[in-house]
């Protein structure tokens, strides 16, 4: 995404993020002049008529000003508080369900022709916040200023998509767009040959309770409650034959045995009962791992009423020429196990959701050699997830490709201390353990289709081909207004 800087009689000379500006003591009796800026402007596809806004975006030393009106806040999924001893704070609305724009902005528009002069604002005079980081407007290169009793915010990067989250576009036949509260298209389901298919948050109509996606992003339609349940359907269906299947343990006292070998004693916290909710309950997975090997996933879990996720406790087993070995590494639910075509097996576990996103250093990937050793990914690279794409598509026979490589995601994160490094971003992960790396991390969910393309959908309902480079933003309003398909 490119951010601009245009003087009034010049185009888009550099990114913003290249500026070296000096910072330029501001304060609030300071008087700046600030022009109107003669290019469009838009917000969520609305064109903003600028020639009689009450509010107009200002130009002020090759930034573009927004006016932070009621109007603009709430079109952009922006919330504010205005107090005399803290002065203004801005937030991105974290409400859910949230809020869904289904008319454009409204614009405030006066009688009065706005001129082509300069017009005299200053610098604003008080505290800022953005989403909880302080703005020392004093020393700020581009200060916040003051214009007809409006707040006015420098787009600028750091701004607008670091502190905000919101999309800033530039083109030189459109102008400057600003996306922002888009939140229609929710997550996504599945896909088949054509389509991708994803969940809907306008719940309340029937007839709009999922989006039918083509995947050349040239076509969208609604799909009723009924196309909805067959697809969701189709999606929980395990169709993989290489996501594991229930496997026959028994119990002896304490001990369980699988194909005659003892694999594992249970301890006195793996037995131990609730008095209200009774014994702990067993689940019991195997994987084939290879000619001759297998690996055996064991989870007890107590049926306790909790809030969020209860995982209970995972213990997995790789059972190799008569001998038993604990994949410590892996004491969680395991997503698939892949044997390749060259005698080696991938081991993966997918993210695991928590009660506010996902549990850090719960992605992992490991490889077993064709001598029997694990090598974990997570640890060769020094990273805390290692996230396999395909992992949850049940469309999708087989996550790795024709030689065995798979596409992962690496957060840059270290595996000890999270700290972050310079390795995010999407990669093939080959089975002699060496990785290319494709691109850059885009932010967003990644993922891998039944055909193994890759989509990452972001915020503002917009998907992304990552192979391909295709990318589509679809507006709240215009979602809202298009008819839904004959049931």
């Amino acid at each position: 995404m490119n951010l601009f800087l245009q003087s009034r009689m010049a185009a888009i000379i550099a990114l913003l993020v290249l500026l070296t500006s000096l910072p330029i003591q501001a304060s609030a009796s300071s008087s700046i002049r600030a022009s109107i800026p003669q290019f469009p402007l838009s917000i969520n596809g609305q064109k903003l008529d600028q020639a009689y806004s009450k509010y107009p975006f200002l130009f002020y030393r090759d930034i573009t000003y927004l006016p932070l009106t009621w109007n603009h806040l709430q079109a952009l999924g922006l919330e504010s508080e205005w107090s005399d001893d803290e002065g203004l704070k801005i937030w991105t609305n974290q409400n859910f369900p949230p809020p869904i724009h289904e008319s454009p902005v409204e614009q405030d528009v006066s009688g009065k022709r706005n001129g082509s002069v300069d017009y005299a604002a200053k610098a604003a005079g008080w505290p800022i916040r953005l989403n909880q980081t302080a703005i020392d407007n004093a020393v700020e290169p581009y200060p916040f200023i003051t214009f007809r009793d409006v707040t006015y915010m420098p787009l600028t990067w750091r701004n607008v998509h670091d502190l905000l989250q919101i999309d800033i576009r530039w083109s030189e036949a459109d102008g400057l767009h600003l996306i922002g509260g888009q939140h229609i298209i929710s997550s996504l389901i599945g896909d088949d040959d054509r389509s991708l298919y994803f969940y809907s948050m306008l719940s309340a109509d029937p007839a709009k309770s999922m989006l039918k996606i083509d995947k050349t992003f040239n076509h969208v339609e609604w799909m009723g409650q009924k196309a909805l349940k067959e697809m969701t359907g189709k999606a929980a269906a395990p169709s993989s034959p290489y996501a594991g299947k229930p496997a026959e343990v028994q119990r002896k006292g304490r001990d369980l045995y699988y194909g005659g070998m003892n694999v594992y004693t249970l301890t006195d916290a793996d037995v131990w009962e609730s008095a209200d909710w009774g014994a702990p309950v067993h689940t019991y997975t195997e994987f084939r791992a290879g000619e001759g090997a297998a690996i055996l996933s064991v989870n007890i879990r107590l049926p306790l009423p909790v809030i969020g996720p209860n995982y209970g406790s995972t213990y997995t087993f790789l059972i190799r020429g008569g001998q038993v070995t604990e994949l410590k590494d892996f004491n969680q639910k395991i997503d698939r196990v892949i044997p390749n075509p060259d005698g080696t097996v991938w081991i993966a576990s997918a993210r695991l959701p928590s009660r506010s996103g996902y549990i850090g250093g719960s992605a992992r990937v490991a490889l077993l050699d064709r001598e029997g050793k694990l090598h974990l990914v997570n640890e060769l690279l020094d990273e805390a997830d290692v996230m396999a794409l395909g992992l949850n598509n049940s469309g999708l026979a087989n996550p790795a490709g024709p030689d065995g490589s798979l596409y992962v995601v690496l957060l840059g994160r270290s595996k000890d201390d999270f700290t972050v490094k310079d390795s995010d971003g999407l990669y093939e992960l080959k089975t002699s353990l060496q990785t290319v790396r494709l691109s850059k991390q885009v932010s967003g969910e990644y993922y891998l289709d039944k055909n193994r393309s890759i989509f990452v959908q972001q915020a503002n309902n917009t998907l992304v081909n990552e192979l391909t480079g295709a990318s589509k933003t679809w507006f709240d309003h215009e979602l809202a207004q298009l008819k839904p398909a004959a049931q």
